[in-house]
């Protein structure tokens, strides 16, 4: 198994699509998970993650070291972008995707919660 990137948007303890707005009449901004996923053997074999995300995050380099989470961040945006993710290996050479963060929203106001 190959190893991949994965994301989801985060959800309340009531289950709901959380957002936050950071300036008045400002965009929602969503929580989202970003991990790596791959067999335990593949994960033993990554000392980091790396995380670079679009140039409008103020902090567009994220970094990960804990294995336990595969290597999960978590981050708040209101778009849609391709990240570069660089897995650094024991061997000291490094694995190199790309992956595009997209994801869909219920339609249904309710669904969420402004934290």
């Amino acid at each position: 198994m190959p190893i991949t990137v994965q994301h989801s948007v985060i959800k309340s303890v009531n289950n709901l699509v959380k957002y936050k707005i950071f300036q008045e009449g400002g965009r929602r901004h969503y929580h989202v998970g970003i991990w790596v996923e791959g067999t335990s053997e593949e994960l033993s074999n990554i000392i980091s993650v790396e995380y670079k995300l679009h140039p409008s995050f103020a902090k567009q380099i994220r970094k990960s070291e804990n294995r336990r989470n595969k290597f999960s961040v978590t981050i708040w945006t209101w778009g849609i972008f391709q990240i570069e993710v660089t897995c650094s290996l024991k061997d000291a050479s490094s694995l190199v995707l790309k992956h595009n963060l997209e994801y869909q929203l219920p339609n249904d106001i309710s669904q969420f919660e402004e934290v």
